[in-house]
């Protein structure tokens, strides 16, 4: 019996990676039980390995994608759980850990020669592990660090697991109070994952998520164990600039053991390298690094300086005005959105500013600008949105009777906001008024006087049917039963309205068929 339960798989993997993880079971290869759980091989965009184990009684899994190496628990763990609970089968019964307490210590050192000597992935755990006990070898974890992570043209299947190993003994130093050590074993993965990212051909992301993994260990070595915040940030730079698309380097990672020294020297670097871009020169890079800065800082100012770049489009003055909204800089961000709306006429940009001036206690002005909108494009939408933002500053109901004045200059729309406004009997009237009594209205007022909605009905339908076509006839069908279910209701039959429709559309086999589909 597995020592899990589905439950604990979606919990692990949470919901997205769990749905994903039922697609790929078919793609689970044998199962291969392990001491403290199973081993398997997944295909997807390529094979990945994947082990499914327990610690401590909880539910762990390793997987060699891209995902999985960052430490997540991937769709791939969650196609192999679903197989182990299918099948039925756990962790081996054999008590192993018992049998090899009964041997003694030369016994155990012999068995693992031996099989290290066969097994390359045993003999360089093992040597990782040799060469971090007690006062951790330094010398001899970069030299096996530089034979796992070197490649030669392409990613060999066990690159990933060469790559994890080495990684997980770095974080292993770091973790047991060997950050000193640690950290320039971590700097030198980064550097040499970094070369080979654009040497390589990695066409599923193996070396890459190795790379962002290698990044995130050296930024929690660095906070371990200080550099000097100067080096680092002009490492930092160097790399960033350097290698444009990988390594991904968020440098708030690094926020805290750069210090304010640091992310000054920082700062100083990415604007003389900024400012000293020709105009017809790629900004996107720099322009990445000024952003992720600005954030990491918690700078408005900088952060607003950088999406300028991007104006006049809306974007920009969208991400403007939610960075200064954020920043509780409520004034500035208003000028801004008056100044994007003003320009580019962009909708969700509108519907900020409607909230900041909500949010600013400035009401009327949000009223103005719905009452505008509604002048200019008298539809129901507009309408409720007025009918929203007026409520919420609460002067609608002085507001009400000229939105519908306004709209009635669209009759269709005026009739429309009447029945959003639950007031049915008004939408009916004015429907009736000006002819243009619609499906929406005529459900809505039949509920409750089927009788006076029959002959719109009947010119529904009628219309419908003259537009031709299958889907007009569909449609037709369904509104002719709607038609007798109102006739019933009030003791109108639908028996000489049918005829008349046969008997006018009788060269319309098609039309015809539709009716008997809808039982006529």
């Amino acid at each position: 019996m597995a020592w899990f339960t589905e439950d604990d798989l979606r919990a692990a993997a949470g919901e997205g990676s769990f749905r994903r993880g039922r697609e790929y079971v078919d793609a689970v290869g044998e199962l291969r039980p392990t001491a403290l759980g199973v081993r398997a091989s997944v295909r997807g965009k390529d094979v990945y390995e994947v082990w499914l184990g327990r610690e401590n009684d909880s539910l762990v899994a390793e997987c060699e994608c891209p995902f999985g190496l960052e430490g997540n628990f991937c769709k791939h763990c969650v196609a192999v759980g679903l197989v182990v609970l299918a099948d039925g089968s756990g962790a081996p019964s054999a008590d192993l850990g018992a049998y090899l307490r009964t041997l003694d210590q030369r016994e155990l050192v012999d068995l693992l020669l031996e099989h290290a000597n066969r097994d390359p992935a045993l003999y360089r755990q093992l040597t990782l592990r040799a060469g971090a006990n007690g006062a951790p070898q330094v010398a001899v974890l970069r030299r096996q660090l530089d034979t796992a992570l070197r490649v030669r043209g392409f990613v060999d299947g066990d690159y990933a697991t060469r790559a994890k190993d080495v990684l997980d003994t770095v974080h292993d130093l770091v973790e047991s109070g060997h950050a000193a050590e640690a950290r320039p074993l971590a700097r030198h993965a980064v550097e040499l994952l970094a070369s080979a990212v654009g040497a390589v051909d990695d066409p599923v992301g193996t070396v890459a998520g190795v790379c962002r993994r290698a990044v995130k260990l050296y930024a929690r070595a660095c906070t371990a164990a200080r550099p000097n915040p100067t080096k680092l940030a002009t490492w930092l730079f160097q790399l960033r600039l350097s290698w444009t698309t990988w390594p991904t380097i968020d440098i708030g990672d690094f926020a805290e053991p750069l210090g304010e020294a640091g992310l000054a020297a920082y700062r100083t670097l990415v604007n003389d390298a900024w400012h000293a871009l020709d105009d017809d020169a790629d900004h996107s890079v720099l322009r990445a690094m000024r952003e992720q800065l600005a954030k990491a800082t918690g700078d408005v100012d900088a952060m607003v300086d950088c999406l300028s770049d991007g104006l006049p489009a809306a974007k920009a003055y969208r991400d403007i005005v939610a960075v200064l909204r954020r920043g509780g800089r409520l004034d500035e961000a208003i000028r801004w959105a008056e100044r994007g709306v003003g320009e580019t006429r962009d909708v969700a940009l509108t519907e900020l500013l409607v909230a900041s001036y909500v949010d600013g206690q400035r009401g009327d002005d949000a009223v103005e600008l719905r009452k505008a909108a509604l002048r200019e494009a008298p539809t129901r939408h507009c309408y409720g949105l007025l009918r929203e933002t007026a409520v919420a500053v609460k002067v609608w109901s002085g507001l009400r009777s000229w939105a519908l004045a306004v709209l009635a200059a669209a009759p269709a729309e005026l009739v429309g906001a009447l029945l959003d406004d639950d007031e049915v009997a008004e939408a009916w009237a004015a429907a009736v008024k000006y002819g243009c009594v619609g499906v929406e209205v005529a459900r809505r007022w039949g509920l409750t006087e089927p009788a006076d909605v029959v002959m719109a009905y009947q010119g529904l339908v009628s219309a419908c049917l003259e537009q031709g076509g299958r889907e007009a006839y569909r449609e037709g069908g369904v509104l002719l039963r709607e038609l007798a279910e109102v006739g019933s209701r009030c003791g109108v039959s639908v028996v000489e309205f049918v005829g008349s429709l046969r008997v006018r559309y009788a060269r319309k086999p098609a039309l015809l068929d539709e009716l008997r589909r809808a039982g006529f």
